[in-house]
């Protein structure tokens, strides 16, 4: 089955940022067609209007693009422009906009699948990392690159990192059992790891082995519409809320041991340092005195708090700026 354009079918809804089509046996794509995807407040309003259209009248949603990149993540712009302005506002409440579509796209009543292509960065991974399924062509790059702009990941990546990591562990166990796999999530968050192609994608944590890969970009759409259906017509009910297991204020203080000696042999530098710190403030779940389940909405809670924290210093406005720049060459 071809790829289907969006010229041939008139949206149910639509805005600048994206629209919402009907691709037949009673499922929608979500069809992204922003400049690279950008994620900014009309996309998201567009997701909530899309979930709300395919709960009440449809079997599921695939969510995709005809674009060579899937999303490139947050406005940074206007997420710079905000934050010199200290509109913080604003930029919460574009942050607990794009967590609570994360979050929905995985509880809504339907089943969601993300068919990534190109790149899925920052918050566009975060969209692919809350769909219930994944069907991720062959040359998808994932990745949660924003340390590498003066933040973390602020739309669920670092919750959905916390809970992957442990994902087939015996819970609760003791942190030394369970450090070296937390370690592992914080060193690709911390180092804005990007998957070379979906096959790597797993081996970062960003697909889980149920997830799919298509090697056809002709049939991609269709096999992510396939798998709605497969769900749909295998009853599907959405999860209940999870609780994430977090290792604490000793995972914390082993991960900070780690950066300062990564500081001290001048492989990162002082604000790198920092941010890493705040990371693994989020990934272990905070001031925790031991190891613990928590809710997911304990560590979004996390996310937010630092997100917007870091928001306000200037070597982020820096390290923004200088993405930005580079975008221009």
């Amino acid at each position: 089955m071809p790829t289907l354009k969006t010229a041939d079918t008139k949206p149910i809804t639509t805005n600048a940022d994206a629209s919402l089509i009907d691709i037949g046996d009673g499922v929608t794509r979500l069809e992204l067609h922003s400049k690279l995807n950008i994620i900014g407040d009309g996309m998201l309003e567009m997701f909530d209007a899309a979930l709300d259209e395919v709960e009440t009248n449809y079997v599921g949603m695939v969510i995709a693009t005809e674009a060579k990149h899937f999303s490139v993540g947050l406005d940074l712009i206007l997420l710079l422009e905000r934050a010199k302005n200290q509109n913080w506002d604003a930029i919460s409440g574009t942050l607990r906009k794009l967590q609570t579509v994360c979050t929905r796209l995985r509880t809504a009543s339907k089943p969601v699948v993300a068919a990534t292509t190109g790149m899925a960065l920052g918050g566009g991974c975060e969209f692919a990392l809350g769909a219930d399924a994944i069907q991720a062509h062959t040359e998808s790059s994932l990745g949660l690159v924003e340390l590498n702009v003066g933040l973390i990941p602020g739309g669920g990546g670092t919750k959905e990192m916390a809970l992957r990591c442990l994902e087939g562990q015996t819970l609760p166990a003791p942190i030394q059992n369970l450090f070296p796999f937390v370690n592992k999530a914080f060193d690709t968050i911390r180092e804005s790891t990007v998957s070379q192609n979906a096959a790597e994608a797993q081996e970062f944590g960003f697909l889980r082995h149920t997830d799919a890969i298509s090697a056809d970009q002709k049939t991609h759409i269709a096999d992510a519409k396939q798998r709605v259906l497969s769900m749909h017509k295998a009853g599907y009910n959405p999860p209940e809320p999870q609780q994430v297991f977090v290792i604490g204020e000793e995972g914390i203080a082993r991960l900070n041991l780690q950066t300062h000696l990564l500081r001290q042999a001048g492989t990162i530098d002082a604000y790198t340092q920092y941010l890493a710190n705040q990371l693994a403030y989020v990934l272990c779940g905070g001031k925790l005195s031991t190891p613990q389940f928590v809710p997911e909405q304990y560590l979004l809670d996390l996310e937010h708090e630092v997100f917007l924290s870091l928001c306000g210093k200037q070597e982020t406005h820096a390290r923004i700026e200088a993405t930005l720049q580079r975008g221009k060459k």
